[in-house]
């Protein structure tokens, strides 16, 4: 199977915040504190890790199959089944199959 070379989409992220005299904590996408503050750094960050995992795990996001040219790419979640290739190509279904409005 081919593999797309582009990189990964950007999409929302977890993040880790240090906090003045409170230590470290945890945003969710819309940058709302997710976590309680710890003084170590390594605890905040397995703790962005696992949410991160689990809100991938379930908007699906991962590697995928283009379903027309099959090379491998980074999806953005269930929604997202072209690779950025074929995305931006005119012609995915070529002129034939295009349907067409009567006026």
């Amino acid at each position: 199977m081919k593999e797309c070379n582009l990189p990964a989409p950007a999409f929302a992220r977890f993040t880790v915040d240090h906090q003045a005299r409170h230590g470290y904590v945890v945003r969710d996408p819309d940058g709302k504190i997710v976590s309680s503050p710890t003084p170590f750094r390594t605890r905040a960050e397995q703790l962005q890790i696992r949410l991160q995992r689990e809100a991938d795990a379930k908007a699906k996001r991962g590697p995928r199959p283009c379903l027309c040219c099959g090379a491998t790419f980074h999806s953005q979640g269930i929604h997202n089944r072209l690779c950025p290739n074929c995305r931006g190509r005119d012609d995915i279904l070529g002129e034939p199959h295009r349907p067409q409005i009567q006026r």
